[in-house]
């Protein structure tokens, strides 16, 4: 009589496929809950994973929505030390400097951007996650770190100022949005920015 192996116990180990598993129970979880209600602990259990594997292959949370939701490699930390880096009076400016960046980083970043607000028109449910996401990562964090209580308020204004742009200027394509250059948009959005990140009211 052959002995059979013992099935092993314990969470799936780490082994090539998976990131790959962390990235789909990632996306469905990002999908169906939004950014905010997600945790990496729960990440890790509908993969069945160790959460440590998660930080073998991702940065953090803000990384991993950025690698699965957003298909980009996004550090929003990159993008609030960036903002953060010159004199105040230029952060606002700044802001929006990084977001255009961002969305039009190499590797299909507008059309990944694009793709997802076309869709949130339809399907409020895709677009949660993205503005959560903005507004608690990035804008929000800009806030925060520049002493504001309310930036969580702060940052979800910031986040309606971009994306309005973003609708405008790429999917309902007002002619003055579209033929406008970044430069004037990152000083002209980059006022009301001033005054949603910095200023005090």
């Amino acid at each position: 009589m052959t002995d059979t192996p013992a099935k092993p116990r314990g969470r799936r180990p780490g082994g090539t496929d998976t990131r790959g598993t962390i990235c789909e129970a990632a996306l469905l979880l990002f999908s169906t809950m939004g950014y905010d209600k997600v945790s990496l602990r729960a990440i890790a259990r509908a993969a069945d994973v160790d959460p440590a594997l998660i930080h073998h292959y991702f940065s953090g949370k803000s990384d991993l929505f950025a690698q699965t939701v957003l298909d980009l490699p996004l550090d929003a930390d990159r993008l609030v030390a960036d903002a953060l880096a010159g004199p105040r009076d230029r952060i606002g400016p700044a802001a929006v400097a990084a977001f255009l960046a961002a969305y039009d980083a190499p590797g299909g970043g507008r059309e990944r951007f694009t793709a997802m607000l076309r869709s949130a028109v339809a399907e409020d449910i895709v677009q949660r996650p993205l503005s959560e996401f903005m507004s608690k990562e990035v804008f929000g964090a800009i806030a925060e770190r520049l002493g504001h209580s309310d930036f969580k308020l702060r940052g979800q204004l910031a986040v309606s100022l971009v994306l309005g742009m973003a609708l405008s200027r790429y999917i309902l394509r007002l002619p003055a949005l579209e033929s406008v250059s970044d430069q004037v948009l990152i000083e002209g959005m980059g006022r009301a920015m001033q005054e949603l990140l910095v200023e005090d009211w």
